[in-house]
């Protein structure tokens, strides 16, 4: 007898579960938990509960690049995160550092770390001089866009809906032709960016969402994060930080239905929840997703 629930094998209708990367922020002024996790212990342990949301990346970043975040010295940088790497090395987490600085890129490699995520995208003579005698290295890098790829995101931009998406593949290829030349092209990753990293015009990082199948054609090896950006609140009439958290997860569950590999979220178990929730909506049921490892 049927039952009207078509038989459904989960890898032929959705994508593997995507690579989740777990915001860490040992910041004092970022947009969303500045200051809460300056001291290591309480760093650690908030590396902790994203593991056990399900982060399969603790991402770290020490220097903000909120709109409104000024800067610090690198070796403050970096002392604010060395001792919570060196423990989280210790449990066989695998950690990605979200800088821009030559000198912390180059602490990281040597601590032997598995991402940097980088939101200049490696334009810079110097760092791109330290990629060169990393080939033999397991680390890969992240190179996001950016409207002007500076230090922060800004409150001013000249793209728009319209010349967003073209201007990110032209980024994009250029990126992958240079990595190609450090023998680094199956290291790469690349992030679209989103928020004030393109414009304080929502319809911008929108164009981006609604493009993505074009630009996953050409660029498959893609990490984005739209974890409650201002381009969300924006959107829907200026909502605070923390009332983005259903956006954020609507979002990041589109993006996995499209089939980006990996999502850089501040709230891992809020999208596998939505995950689990929009698969079981579409009458697959088991076994538990979260127990599958998508390969990076």
């Amino acid at each position: 007898m049927e039952t009207g629930v078509p038989s459904r094998i989960q890898g032929e209708i959705f994508p593997p579960k995507p690579i989740l990367f777990g915001v860490l922020n040992i910041t004092n002024d970022s947009f969303s938990d500045g200051g809460k996790y300056l001291h290591e212990d309480l760093a650690l342990a908030k590396a902790k509960s994203l593991r056990e949301e399900g982060a399969d990346v603790i991402d770290i970043g020490a220097q903000s690049s909120n709109v409104k975040a000024g800067p610090i010295s690198e070796e403050v940088e970096w002392d604010r995160m060395k001792e919570v790497i060196s423990e989280l090395k210790k449990e066989k987490v695998r950690i990605s550092i979200d800088t821009f600085r030559p000198y912390v890129i180059r602490k990281a490699l040597e601590a032997g770390v598995d991402y940097i995520n980088n939101i200049r995208g490696f334009v810079d003579p110097e760092s791109l001089d330290l990629l060169k005698g990393s080939n033999k290295q397991s680390t890969k890098y992240v190179a996001m866009f950016s409207q002007d790829h500076s230090i922060k995101a800004s409150e001013s931009s000249d793209l728009k809906p319209e010349t967003v998406v073209p201007l990110a593949l032209e980024f994009f290829r250029e990126r992958t032709k240079t990595f190609e030349s450090l023998g680094l092209a199956d290291h790469l990753i690349l992030d679209p960016g989103m928020g004030f990293f393109l414009s304080p015009d929502y319809k911008v990082s929108f164009a981006v969402l609604s493009k993505i199948t074009e630009i996953l054609s050409e660029f498959p090896n893609l990490m984005v994060s739209v974890t409650k950006k201002s381009f969300l609140g924006n959107a829907l009439g200026g909502l605070p930080v923390e009332d983005r958290i259903i956006p954020t997860a609507i979002s990041e569950t589109y993006l996995w239905s499209k089939g980006v590999p990996m999502i850089r979220t501040h709230s891992p178990k809020s999208f596998l929840l939505a995950m689990k929730t929009w698969e079981m909506s579409h009458g697959v049921y088991g076994p538990q997703r979260e127990l599958q490892e998508r390969s990076d």
